[in-house]
């Protein structure tokens, strides 16, 4: 086959060789007896072919979480996949979306959604009106920066178009929790309009219900869309942008339905800025709790033994009211991936600093801050420990291993005794407090 050519065989062979290879006993005669692929998809192979032997080449969406060249998918809810299929003709400069249908054993083309641009950016399926049909919800890739948002829905295998809008990020949701999920377009500043999001309710009628709220004022890039709850377990989504503020350069932007509304209800109406989560880069918002709520870290300067600032993180949560509370704090070390949990009554009273004297361990100290200006009393140290005997050093006399993984080992060791100075601390408190950090929250290093 030609080099644009995919082998669906191979693909569903390969699908069918996992199941094999999960079971737990396989005699010598099914190891020689492979999975036998259907007539039908064998043709639709030939039709895909086909296509692309008239001059289309494949072009896979570039992003989301969908991104393969052909994806099956059941649009109507009868049990039986559809298998859609995506296309650029160079020649033509257009894209398309072919849509093949299973009838009596064999696949056809039920439709085709044609589009200008030069990539697919996304491709989303998500039942939007609770009728058990699957809306088809596009982004195209008009130029480097340009984005065009399509919503279809498929009446009879007859994509209708229900939406057609410019964006720049989107986020499918069920922001209003009926069960249903939302569109969510976030729109970067143009000319003299400010940064907006929409959001996109699909009525039981079919009509496409929009509302639009601001982002803060000043933004110049999106960094990211978060999708969770709110303390009081209201819906929300979270904007993470970047801009030039006072006190920082990232902005977390939280919509949620306030009043019946679809609201922006941590932004400031005086300064048009959502100012409470304006930061410097170190951590995105994230579920740090996994519970479903998203949380949005604060950075705070603690006091020092030297002029090397250290910070923790106060994470912030909002409720639908518009009420932004303190939902817990942490020490982020993201040089060496681990932050702990620092319990309440520490706020205050508590420094940090590092050593790297050892070769292989890398060290944080804690330090009780006995007056205004001192003196530190160190209470805890936290070792990433590396190199061929860190496994061994997290054992030494008056540490605890935390964990391995892979070549490094964590250990803490308390330099006093447990709960000193009227701090909470002991053993299982810090083994309870002590976690990994996950690569996506990361901004920056503080």
């Amino acid at each position: 086959m030609g080099r644009r050519k995919i082998n669906l065989l191979v693909v569903f062979l390969a699908a069918a060789l996992l199941l094999v290879c999960g079971c737990l006993r396989v005699s010598a005669d099914d190891l020689y007896s492979l999975p036998q692929v259907s007539e039908g998809y064998l043709r639709l192979q030939a039709q895909i072919n086909s296509i692309l032997a008239r001059g289309a080449d494949f072009s896979p969406p570039t992003g989301g979480q969908n991104r393969q060249a052909v994806q099956q998918k059941d649009l109507n809810g009868d049990g039986v996949n559809e298998v859609l299929a995506f296309f650029s003709v160079p020649s033509e400069g257009t894209l398309r979306l072919c849509i093949f249908e299973m009838i009596d054993g064999d696949y056809a083309i039920a439709e085709v959604i044609e589009g200008v641009g030069t990539a697919f950016e996304s491709v989303r399926y998500s039942d939007m009106d609770g009728d058990g049909v699957l809306e088809i919800i596009v982004g195209w890739q008009m130029g480097s920066t340009l984005k065009l948002l399509t919503i279809y829905t498929i009446k009879e295998f007859r994509a209708v178009l229900l939406l057609r809008e410019e964006y720049s990020e989107l986020a499918v949701f069920d922001l209003t929790g009926d069960g249903n999920d939302d569109v969510i377009s976030i729109r970067l500043p143009m000319q003299d309009f400010g940064a907006v999001a929409q959001l996109y309710t699909l009525m039981s009628d079919g009509e496409i219900v929009s509302s639009e709220a601001r982002l803060s004022v000043g933004i110049e890039a999106l960094a990211r869309i978060l999708t969770g709850k709110l303390i009081d377990n209201v819906p929300a989504v979270f904007v993470e942008s970047e801009g030039r503020y006072d006190d920082g350069v990232l902005v977390t932007d939280v919509f949620a339905i306030q009043n019946g509304v679809f609201t922006n209800i941590s932004l400031i109406s005086a300064s048009g800025i959502s100012e409470n989560t304006v930061r410097s880069p170190s951590i995105y918002s994230a579920d740090i709790e996994k519970d479903g709520v998203i949380r949005t870290p604060i950075p705070r300067l603690l006091k020092a033994q030297s002029e090397t600032p250290y910070y923790v993180n106060d994470w912030y949560t909002y409720s639908s009211d518009g009420q932004i509370l303190l939902s817990l704090t942490t020490y982020h070390n993201s040089f060496d991936e681990w932050y702990l949990i620092l319990p309440f009554d520490w706020r205050g009273r508590v420094s940090v600093r590092r050593e790297n004297i050892v070769s292989g361990e890398r060290t944080v100290i804690f330090s009780y801050i006995a007056g205004e200006d001192g003196p530190y009393e160190d209470f805890l140290k936290i070792h990433r420990l590396t190199g061929d005997f860190g496994e061994e050093r997290g054992k030494l006399s008056g540490r605890v291993t935390l964990l391995s993984e892979g070549v490094s080992t964590f250990a803490f060791e308390l330099l006093a005794a447990p709960n000193s100075f009227g701090l909470s601390f002991d053993e299982d408190l810090i083994k309870a407090s002590f976690r990994l950090i996950y690569s996506d929250w990361l901004v920056g290093i503080t």
